[in-house]
């Protein structure tokens, strides 16, 4: 018998289809989180984590999905126990998930227009590269000084994410759990939902520039955390996490502006190279055609990732909206019940 069943298992009954629902809910995010770690068969020797918009993508895939298995398993339980989730400990879990869901809202926004700030990194950094990427004679001063005006409005771009970013993060707590039975089975599933709609948000804030000084290592997972399916796989990625911030701190010294985002530590990296490069030279045609390279894979993932923010964003909506209408039938039934006393 798995850890969710033995947890449910007494007083307060809980069908087997609730029970198969939650061992859906959590084995999808087991698996989800394993997929995004490194595997142990890269001929990559450091097994670094990257955190691209590719990786983003596929952890937003992963919330959207299992959105889908924990507003499932919620219906079914709340269509034979409408007042479920109006009594304790229930009741201040959904609360609580109801603002970490706006709170969340917020965070999507902010990252989409973090998302179109990015756009006019990409078109500086193309007007750069532009301007001294081309063959013909050495580059002349107008070719570098054009170079190193897109390059100065690049590095501003850097800076120009919103503070709010982390600050929407910071607020999202762990629910409490619940007792038994079909409660317990439904505080469990908040519980999983909310601790991965934190991950995934964190994780937003974490890859997009912050001026607001160094991007934080992930928050400890919490003690009530731990003995969940998932558990694992989300310390290992905490801890690659964490591996590569302090990589790149040591190394690279890009995380106070950059965020820990793959394209745009390379744009700025590639960027403070160019401006510190002389005026002529083969270093300099080379480095501008890295930065076109690292141009273009930035404005290719944009699009697709912006649609998936945006379809969070409205499924989040829908979840909320959902919760809520159960929350009215929950006091319409408690009323009626009070009725017929």
């Amino acid at each position: 018998m798995s850890l969710r069943r033995h947890q449910v298992a007494s007083l307060e009954p809980s069908s087997e289809e609730e029970l198969h629902l939650l061992d859906l809910l959590h084995t999808r995010l087991t698996d989800s989180l394993q997929s995004l770690l490194p595997s142990p068969d890269s001929k990559t020797p450091s097994l670094s984590l990257t955190l691209s918009l590719a990786f983003l993508h596929k952890l937003l895939d992963a919330l959207l999905a299992c959105e889908s298995d924990f507003k499932s398993l919620l219906l079914l339980i709340l269509s034979r126990n409408p007042s479920l989730i109006s009594r304790p400990p229930l009741d201040r879990a959904i609360s609580d998930f109801l603002d970490r869901a706006v709170k969340s809202l917020d965070l999507c926004n902010a990252v989409s227009l973090s998302l179109h700030s990015l756009r006019h990194w990409s078109r500086h950094a193309d007007i750069a590269a532009s301007a001294l990427h081309r063959p013909g004679p050495p580059f002349t001063p107008p070719q570098i000084n054009r170079a190193r005006r897109a390059l100065s409005k690049l590095m501003c771009r850097i800076c120009s994410a919103k503070k709010h970013l982390q600050a929407v993060a910071a607020g999202l707590s762990t629910p409490r759990s619940g007792e038994s039975g079909s409660s317990s089975v439904l505080a469990l599933a908040v519980h999983t939902i909310s601790t991965l709609l934190h991950f995934s948000m964190w994780m937003m804030v974490a890859s997009f520039p912050c001026g607001s000084g160094e991007v934080q290592p992930p928050p400890p997972i919490p003690t009530a955390t731990r003995h969940m399916p998932w558990a694992l796989a989300l310390s290992r990625l905490h801890e690659k996490i964490g591996e590569d911030m302090r990589r790149e701190r040591k190394v690279g010294g890009l995380l106070v502006s950059a965020g820990m985002l793959e394209e745009t530590l390379a744009l700025e990296r590639i960027s403070r190279e160019l401006l510190k490069l002389a005026s002529n030279g083969e270093e300099l045609e080379a480095a501008a055609a890295e930065l076109a390279i690292s141009s273009g894979k930035l404005d290719e993932g944009l699009g697709p990732f912006e649609r998936k923010v945006r379809e969070v964003f409205h499924r989040l909506v829908r979840c909320r909206e959902e919760v809520i209408r159960c929350l009215g039938d929950s006091t319409s039934s408690s009323l009626s019940s009070v009725d017929h006393v």
